[in-house]
């Protein structure tokens, strides 16, 4: 399922950056040990700021807001990391956050400490430790290319989305690199033809590609990695810490950025890797 073009200047790029990425990081290993370098203390301004993260998280509280109105809704974050979702959703949604990584989820579990409607709870792949048809909506984002048998994860994920509940999913769709297993644990990356094809064959009902705008991403990630290299190099000559994310520009960036890009929630993109899906009633 890896994506059948062949690869431009700019995945060349992406590869390198993800080499000098992960010098002092952990590469894939043994499982746990890699997942669990995944989020420190360090990370957590930066994923609860990063206006990628943020987009997303505004789309799936939009999607949900389309798909439940003001009803109560069981939402099922499978892989949830720092379960940073949960902040943005309706405040009767029952949240139940599933983390492979212990030490993931204990951090998780500091960040949200005293939240209402929010259970955080260790499990993963191919057993989630969630019952039979207990989502009206489960998440599941950047998850299934860390396992070796996809298909069998997409089933599970079936298994605990109640008939005509509905499945917000999302895989890599940029080039494979071989190295990509090696250096962050990806067996694979898709097209949306086989993305939207792992789902049918589980039993769901692709809905729309949610578009991902994966170019201006691509390039807006480029200029991301310079900035945070000139917030490093300033906290080095001045010996002060420069927040990237604390500063204002970045915050009036985010807001334009948001704006722009926000999904009209009919138009379906397909191409995209980013799927609303609903499981089929028998």
């Amino acid at each position: 399922m890896t994506t059948a073009r062949r690869p431009g200047l700019l995945d060349q790029l992406d590869l390198a950056l993800l080499r000098l990425a992960k010098r002092r990081r952990e590469r894939f290993s043994t499982e746990e040990a890699f997942y669990d370098t995944f989020f420190t203390d360090a990370d957590v301004e930066k994923y609860r700021s990063d206006v990628r993260n943020l987009w997303r998280f505004r789309t799936v509280a939009d999607i949900q807001a389309r798909l439940f109105g003001d009803r109560q809704a069981t939402v099922v974050d499978v892989g949830c990391g720092l379960a940073a979702v949960a902040v943005h959703l309706p405040a009767a949604t029952a949240y139940r956050g599933v983390e492979f990584s212990p030490a993931t989820l204990a951090l998780a579990a500091r960040l949200h400490a005293g939240r209402p409607g929010v259970r955080l709870e260790r499990g993963g792949f191919p057993d989630l430790p969630v019952g039979d048809g207990e989502a009206d909506l489960a998440l599941c984002f950047e998850v299934v290319e860390h396992v070796r048998d996809d298909r069998a994860a997409v089933r599970e994920l079936a298994r605990i989305v109640r008939p005509g509940g509905y499945l917000l999913f999302s895989v890599p769709g940029t080039h494979y690199w071989p190295e990509y297993e090696s250096l962050i644990g990806h067996f694979r990356h898709y097209t949306g033809d086989t993305a939207r094809d792992l789902l049918r064959d589980a039993g769901f009902d692709v809905v729309r590609g949610v578009p991902q705008h994966r170019g201006f991403w691509r390039f807006y990630h480029y200029g991301y990695v310079a900035a945070l290299a000139v917030a490093t190099l300033l906290s080095r000559l001045t010996g002060r810490p420069v927040s990237l994310f604390s500063s204002g520009v970045y915050r009036a960036l985010s807001r334009r950025i948001l704006a722009v890009l926000a999904d009209d929630g009919v138009r379906d993109d397909p191409g995209s890797t980013f799927l609303l899906a609903r499981r089929r009633v028998p």
